[in-house]
């Protein structure tokens, strides 16, 4: 139960926070701590279905504050999050630049979502943030990967502390 009311409180606090800094910040240097969040979230948390449910909570509550059409961002960020966990399945993302390329390459995969729903679903052509805002933004999330999964998987690991400790297998090794 703490677990399920920190990570709400948690995906509701994160895009209130972002919004109020954002406008003091230049012009695509405000990461996007929602998107960062569910990387960690995804590359961290056991349970599936939490991190859908808590990727959709937080696209559902940055649609509500940023008067896009209801269900963008949290369809993006239900994406970004399976994304992420299948990643996280196939690859090591346990070092920094494994998670700045991913933080880089689920911003771009977010930025080109956004015109592409909004192209689809509100009248008139969508159209792409500048090159130069666009590459900004992208590597201000890059840099900042590493932190948020680090913190992420720390506010994790704190949240599933029910006083079980994981049993780690070694695998063996065949090799002579």
């Amino acid at each position: 139960m703490k677990r399920w009311v920190a990570l709400l409180l948690i995906g509701l606090l994160i895009p209130v926070v972002q919004g109020a800094v954002a406008p003091f910040l230049p012009r695509g240097a405000c990461p996007d701590v929602g998107l960062l969040l569910v990387i960690a979230l995804g590359v961290s948390l056991r349970s599936t279905a939490a991190g859908v449910a808590v990727a959709a909570w937080i696209g559902f509550v940055s649609d509500l504050l940023s008067g896009s059409l209801l269900g963008h961002h949290a369809l993006l960020r239900v994406l970004a999050f399976g994304a992420a966990r299948i990643t996280s399945l196939h690859m090591n993302l346990r070092g920094p630049f494994t998670q700045m390329a991913l933080g880089g390459v689920l911003t771009l995969l977010s930025a080109f979502g956004t015109v592409a729903l909004t192209a689809y679903f509100a009248s008139g052509a969508a159209t792409l943030a500048p090159v130069a805002e666009l590459v900004w933004h992208t590597g201000v999330n890059a840099l900042i990967a590493p932190f948020a999964v680090a913190a992420g998987a720390k506010l994790i690991a704190w949240l599933e502390d029910d006083g079980r400790r994981v049993l780690r297998l070694e695998p063996r090794s065949y090799s002579a």
